[in-house]
């Protein structure tokens, strides 16, 4: 579960990632330079990544420390590394 504060935080950075990427798509449509193209795009991806970064550790500290705490650290272990295989990408 998201914690409430970080919901809102999350769901304002996405709202700046929708302007981005509406940003890009007007951009490409106008056939724009195309290092400034890509220059957006790595824009969007730290952003991306940001988000990502604040979910994960919402992510231990909520999920992760429970089910510790509950004796199911092997199912959180195997799913820890699946995310951080994921987010490597």
């Amino acid at each position: 579960m998201i914690d409430p504060q970080l919901q809102s935080k999350a769901l304002r950075r996405l709202s700046i990632i929708k302007g981005q990427v509406n940003g890009l798509e007007k951009m490409i449509r106008e056939q724009k330079y195309c290092v400034d193209v890509l220059t957006q795009i790595s824009a969007i991806h730290e952003a991306l990544r940001g988000v990502g970064r604040e979910v994960v550790e919402n992510h231990l500290r909520t999920c992760v420390t429970d089910g510790l705490r509950k004796g199911d650290a092997e199912k959180h272990y195997k799913e820890l590394m699946d995310i951080v295989y994921r987010l490597s990408k």
